[in-house]
């Protein structure tokens, strides 16, 4: 037992040293307003294009509103979601340029379950009876989840939704987390059923299940950052607060990195219908998406 539980946590230590690394400080220039972040990326907008496959307007809001699932927070977070404005104005203005890489300078983490979820609604191009509702959380940062380790400025989770406007019934749903993603099947549960998510305290990674249990070092494990709440004064009703994503909007306009991250959701592959119902066949200590995946990576989600 003994040298099981060194070897495991040695497994830890070379995934937190390959896997997750600290984003460098950076030294704090002077900072903007909200206001003349806004004015300064209206003067010059990045190339987003919606896609052709998008629904918006009253449609979409209703759907997204329909189908918000409730997500669940472990009960020691350190942080919680926050709006792309607060982001953009805690950032550098210089950063905030088409094809940059937004830089962080003030780092105080919101401590407040009031944020927006924002969200994506597309229809199958070959089929109208598959839509697509894409729900997306913005945070300042990500906490270290092991001693100094596993921490960086921004982050960006999501969850997926599919169903049938036929049927009012969920198709299925695709939980992303740590670079990973799986989905889950919902053709057998009845209609009105609410997805539920649980957030993993330190890395926001979205999962269908909780998590009370965990070791030191492997909070940074594909499964084990803790999703421990205390019931509902954990949880959101994330349909109480829908902002639709817009390239009119001049966050989502900005086509450069989001910090270690990466682009922001409109400047990422957003036709689900045909990405494989899950990535991740590494093992726990690496992206281990598959092993909780109802179909395997050989599936489309657009077909199941």
């Amino acid at each position: 037992m003994k040298k099981t539980t060194l070897f495991l946590l040695s497994c830890c230590s070379l995934l937190l040293l390959t896997q997750c690394q600290k984003a460098d400080e950076e030294m704090a220039p002077k900072m903007k307003n909200e206001t003349e972040v806004a004015a300064v990326a209206a003067v010059a907008p990045c190339a987003c294009s919606e896609s052709s496959t998008k629904i918006s307007g009253t449609t979409a809001q209703a759907w997204a509103t329909q189908f918000a699932p409730l997500i669940k927070f472990d009960r020691a977070s350190p942080d919680y979601p926050t709006t792309v404005e607060n982001i953009f104005a805690s950032s550098d203005p210089s950063s905030a340029v088409c094809g940059g890489k937004l830089v962080l300078v003030e780092r105080t983490v919101p401590r407040s379950k009031d944020f927006p979820t924002y969200f994506d609604v597309q229809v199958h191009p070959s089929d109208a009876d598959r839509i697509f509702i894409d729900y997306w959380w913005a945070y300042k940062r990500q906490e270290n989840c092991f001693s100094n380790l596993g921490g960086h400025d921004y982050d960006l989770e999501h969850v997926v939704i599919q169903f049938r406007p036929s049927t009012q019934r969920i198709i299925s749903v695709t939980y992303f987390q740590h670079g990973g993603y799986y989905t889950k099947d919902y053709r057998s549960k009845a209609a009105g059923t609410r997805v539920q998510a649980w957030v993993g305290k330190f890395a926001h990674g979205m999962y269908h299940f909780g998590s009370s249990i965990t070791l030191p070092g492997y909070e940074c494990a594909y499964w084990g950052d803790y999703r421990n709440p205390n019931g509902a004064q954990d949880e959101v009703l994330t349909g109480n607060r829908l902002v639709q994503m817009s390239c009119s909007a001049f966050e989502f306009n900005f086509s450069g990195n989001w910090g270690d991250p990466g682009k922001g959701p409109l400047f990422r592959d957003r036709s689900y219908w045909n990405f494989p119902a899950c990535s991740g066949t590494d093992g726990p200590f690496g992206q281990d998406g598959c092993s909780a995946c109802d179909f395997g990576n050989t599936k489309q989600i657009g077909t199941i």
